[in-house]
């Protein structure tokens, strides 16, 4: 959420930013400049297109150890309707997702964390995707629900 979006709902459409771009959109770019972060993960979900349809698939580092996505945060609203927000950083997939989907989250190495927290890594740099190795599951479409929030929602299925 943008510190200066006067609706909450704009948010939504913020989940991501691309690298490519981070450094001159307005949505993004002061956080770039001064907020950013490292978001924890252990994998994150990509929909393929297939002729059959949209498919999910669990994608984590190939080791199976979280990992730290790059992240920009940001404080929107004031007083007790005042949150804090975040947004992933996104480039173009490398060659081991890109039959998945076009684009994939940026993961910083644990040696670039304080480079990348104290904003010296430049928005060039962000846009290389990591090289894996990766572990990809095909899994079921329970994914897409929040409602549905426990182990089953990555057991693989067959593909």
């Amino acid at each position: 959420m943008p510190s200066w979006a006067r609706d909450r709902a704009i948010g939504n459409r913020l989940i991501n930013a691309r690298s490519e771009t981070v450094a001159e959109k307005p949505a993004f770019r002061s956080a770039f400049r001064r907020r950013r972060c490292l978001v924890p993960a252990n994998g994150w979900i990509e929909w393929s297109r297939t002729p059959a349809g949209k498919v999910p698939y669990w994608i984590s580092l190939a080791h199976g150890r979280p990992f730290s996505l790059a992240g920009l945060w940001e404080a929107w609203g004031e007083g007790e309707a005042q949150m804090e927000s975040f947004t992933v950083l996104t480039c173009p997939a490398g060659e081991a997702l890109a039959s998945v989907h076009a684009r994939q989250p940026v993961v910083v190495a644990p040696e670039e964390y304080g480079a990348w927290l104290a904003a010296e890594t430049p928005a060039a740099r962000v846009q290389v995707p990591h090289p894996g190795p990766f572990a990809l599951r095909q899994v079921g479409t329970m994914v897409n629900s929040t409602r549905n929030d426990g182990p089953e929602v990555l057991r693989p299925v067959d593909g």
